[in-house]
């Protein structure tokens, strides 16, 4: 794997120290990924380095403090460029203006995960419109379950939240295109708070934010360079998963680890944060082939809305 940074300093500290780097002028990375440089790095002078993951990974990007989503940044180039190279990670350091679902603002803090990456499968893959929202909750949820203290405490909010004890810790995003039934490009974009908590205005909707570590009793036992291995590592076998057809494989993680299948929920418009508007409430019997919320006693299934959790 290659990887890019305008940081040796921050990128030894997700990765490894000691890594042997060399400087690259920006403008003279060309090719298939002179885009991705040219939109992440806003200097003069990055260093780059070559490291054996033996995972799907291909490029990784690491920015210190990227000045807008680079989610939104792999979305606009996956749309113009002629082919971005499958198996791309994209991660910041911190950021100003990064996004969550629906555009929604993500406070990017300094010891959090802010990821993002370009997949191209090339092929047919089963459910691909909710698929990669699953492969990527699930994902954050596993690599939640590998720290010490944290086994199977992670659960999923309907439909991209990752909560713990009922805080919010992590969020996902999904996006893809296709042509015909081939999906050519799939870009996920994960939030996930682990040395940080985010001072957000609470609402019904995320009544309560969180990091990793307020729930670890040691620093050494979670921290952005350990989680970031362990998120890429579970990527990487989710995805090879999905790719092989083993998309309920993941559906059936996911609703095991569902927060809501059971609750007492009410449904809101996705639009804004109003809560006087509802569209439907109940109690969550089952999540279906894509992701839509069966709820007792409502004949239509819920497949689109902002879920609140009754107490």
């Amino acid at each position: 794997m290659i990887v890019y940074t305008d940081s040796i300093k921050y990128a030894e500290q997700v990765l490894s120290p000691g890594l042997s780097w060399k400087s690259v002028p920006p403008k003279s990375v060309n090719g298939e990924v002179g885009g991705v440089v040219a939109n992440l790095f806003h200097t003069d002078s990055i260093t780059a380095c070559t490291i054996d993951w033996n995972q799907i990974w291909n490029y990784l990007f690491i920015v210190k403090s990227a000045p807008e989503s680079q989610y939104n940044t792999l979305i606009r180039l996956a749309q113009t460029e002629k082919q971005l190279p499958d198996g791309i990670l994209c991660l910041a350091g911190s950021g100003s203006k990064l996004r969550g679902f629906k555009n929604r603002s993500w406070v990017g803090l300094e010891g959090n995960i802010h990821l993002s990456a370009f997949l191209a499968p090339g092929q047919k893959v089963d459910h691909f419109g909710v698929g990669f929202t699953i492969l990527s909750a699930v994902s954050v949820v596993e690599a939640i379950d590998f720290i010490e203290g944290l086994e199977k405490k992670a659960c999923v909010k309907w439909v991209n939240d990752i909560l713990i004890e009922n805080a919010k810790v992590s969020g996902v995003l999904a996006y893809t295109q296709s042509q015909g039934e081939i999906v050519t490009g799939a870009v996920l974009g994960i939030g996930l708070n682990v040395e940080s908590t985010p001072h957000v205005e609470r609402n019904p909707f995320v009544p309560g934010l969180a990091s990793l570590r307020d729930f670890v009793g040691s620093p050494d036992k979670c921290n952005q360079r350990l989680v970031f291995n362990l998120l890429a590592r579970c990527l990487d076998r989710n995805y090879r998963l999905l790719l092989s057809g083993e998309y309920h494989r993941l559906l059936d993680f996911y609703r095991r680890r569902s927060l809501v299948i059971g609750r007492e929920v009410n449904v809101y418009p996705d639009a804004g944060g109003d809560t006087s508007e509802e569209l439907v409430s109940g109690r969550v019997i089952s999540i279906g082939e894509n992701l839509e919320l069966y709820l007792e006693g409502v004949k239509t299934p819920v497949s689109k809305g902002r879920l609140v959790l009754k107490s």
